[in-house]
């Protein structure tokens, strides 16, 4: 395995290692690194309660689900890097701006988070819309599985050391500073540096060579060609528009239902998990980055294997059984008051995501056209960010109202309910057995 990924590794355009150094530089700030680690902590050192903080969570997911489908848009107008160049500039400025909220008067605090916060997912998603078209152009076909996985495995290792950094940091600038930790101010200049390395991002991306806008040809009158997705027929003049159209309805419709329910649980986990350690358990700040990286470190050699899972099985049921492993790892997180078992399940969950991801662009991008992969892309991060959105809002209250353990039940419900859907919509199809076979009503074209 590890002499074919070394072979598949070197066989990548330069302009794909300049693209995993951005990506990584957001695994280490935002995506599971030091924000993901200390952020709400920040919050609750500023004296806000957790229904509080999960509307302020849900405000940027929001944005973020709502300006997916215009960042693909934006994605196929400008061109993927130049989006992404955008997206990251904005969460750059965003960040450190959000991060001076104390010095505002206090009757403007809370709106100039929701602000700040709001803005810097828009930039979140003009961003990460745009990476899996961008990834997949920069790419051959026989480097998919590969390049995705070693994508995944990046985040985790930068994830990894951001969750540290975040969960160690605070207390070095407390002692630095002579304070304890109740003070936000410990946990803001973490923060700080870690919006500031956004910067790193982009100046990888500006070092990407320009070949975009890419102009999209027109369908030639007879296509020649003979993969399949959805929207492919054999000749034009056999084309029936009106069930085309309803395919591509179906599909996204499917799609986007399937991601709000899966990402359920995940969504969850990932909102409110060092509330739960810092303000249900009451673990210290170090056991929150402690956890929060060794999750993100087991994901790496799980996720870096799935070539081989795929080469065994299929993406569709790797999408399935690393759901229901995400499904069966929330059952402690939810049942067991102790911070081990908090550990067990949270690293559990983001081992079972990082390959249920993977698996699913993987086997998402390979449906469709290339001119369309951004379309795609903005319906699949749209959806993930409406269930976001939705469990961080609703998840404040419930903790408020009932508990940690219900929040993290229907979460994992949720979950178990998006892959019965997968598996009654897409079927199962082992590896290299024929066609996909939907089974929702709607069949795939062949061209």
């Amino acid at each position: 395995m590890l002499s074919t990924y070394l072979r598949t590794f070197r066989g990548f355009h330069r302009d794909v290692y300049l693209h995993f150094l951005a990506i990584s530089v957001i695994g280490f700030t935002v995506d599971g690194g030091v924000f993901s680690a200390i952020f709400n902590l920040f919050l609750l050192r500023l004296g806000y309660e957790p229904d509080f903080i999960g509307q302020v969570l849900s405000s940027g997911l929001l944005v973020f689900a709502i300006c997916s489908l215009p960042a693909g848009a934006i994605g196929n107008w400008l061109g993927n890097r130049r989006t992404m160049i955008v997206g990251l500039s904005i969460m750059l400025v965003s960040n450190v701006g959000m991060l001076l909220v104390e010095f505002l008067p206090p009757l403007m605090q809370g709106r100039w988070l929701f602000v700040t916060y709001s803005a810097s997912f828009a930039g979140v998603s003009l961003y990460f819309v745009n990476t899996a078209p961008f990834l997949m152009a920069s790419i051959t076909e026989t480097q998919r599985s590969h390049a995705f996985s070693i994508q995944s495995a990046m985040i985790s290792l930068a994830a990894f050391a951001g969750s540290i950094l975040g969960g160690l940091l605070p207390g070095v600038f407390a002692r630095i500073l002579a304070l304890n930790l109740e003070s936000p101010i410990p946990y803001r200049y973490p923060l700080l540096i870690a919006s500031l390395t956004i910067s790193v991002g982009i100046l990888a991306l500006m070092r990407v060579q320009d070949k975009e806008p890419r102009p999209v040809r027109p369908m030639p009158p007879w296509p020649k060609r003979s993969y399949m997705t959805h929207f492919r027929v054999p000749r034009l003049r056999q084309i029936d528009w009106r069930v085309i159209g309803a395919s591509f309805v179906v599909l996204m419709l499917f799609i986007s239902v399937i991601r709000i329910l899966q990402i359920s649980g995940m969504a969850v986990v990932m909102s409110f998990f060092n509330v739960y350690m810092d303000d249900g358990l009451g673990a210290s700040t170090t056991q929150v980055g402690l956890l929060s990286g060794l999750a993100r470190l087991l994901s790496v050699p799980i996720v870096l294997s799935m070539p081989l899972m795929s080469a065994r099985w299929s993406n569709q049921q790797l999408v399935i059984w690393s759901t229901l492993s995400a499904f069966l790892f929330m059952l402690p997180l939810a049942l067991i008051a102790q911070p081990w078992a908090a550990g067990v399940g949270y690293m559990g969950v983001m081992a079972g995501s990082s390959i249920r991801y993977t698996a699913f662009m993987v086997f998402a991008m390979e449906l469709v056209k290339p001119e369309q992969r951004s379309i795609l892309s903005g319906v699949s991060e749209m959806t993930a960010g409406l269930s976001f959105a939705a469990m961080a809002f609703i998840g404040g209250y419930i903790i408020v109202s009932q508990g940690y353990t219900y929040l993290f039940l229907l979460g994992a419900i949720l979950t178990l309910v998006g892959t019965a859907i997968f598996w009654l919509y897409f079927g199962v199809k082992p590896k290299g057995k024929g066609k996909i076979k939907l089974k929702g009503g709607v069949q795939p074209v062949i061209q």
